[in-house]
């Protein structure tokens, strides 16, 4: 399994949608996570389903600082020019709040 455990602060609220007949909820952010200097953050995609992304729909708003612990997946896709690009993105399966 490839666990992760990640800290920074939401650059948005999360977008929520319903699939499946709004049986299923997902919810997708982004968290930004500095590093120690300060400088040079990264950004992460996030996606969290059903429960989860009730909990997130709820009470996550941009610049809140969470961790999150999940799973990630890189994918890769071309794009229009033919050019091979990819794609790093955590599925949480907990969120915590930072004070």
């Amino acid at each position: 399994m490839k666990a992760i455990f990640l800290s920074g602060r939401l650059t948005r609220d999360p977008e929520i949608k319903e699939i499946n007949d709004k049986k299923t909820k997902v919810a997708n952010f982004t968290v930004a996570n500095n590093q120690s200097d300060g400088e040079n953050g990264e950004f992460f995609d996030v996606v969290c389903w059903d429960k989860t992304a009730e909990y997130a729909e709820k009470y996550l708003k941009k610049g809140q600082k969470v961790v999150v612990q999940g799973t990630f997946q890189n994918e890769s896709y071309k794009d229009k020019d033919d050019n091979t690009r990819y794609h790093f993105r955590i599925t949480a399966h907990t969120i915590d709040f930072l004070s």
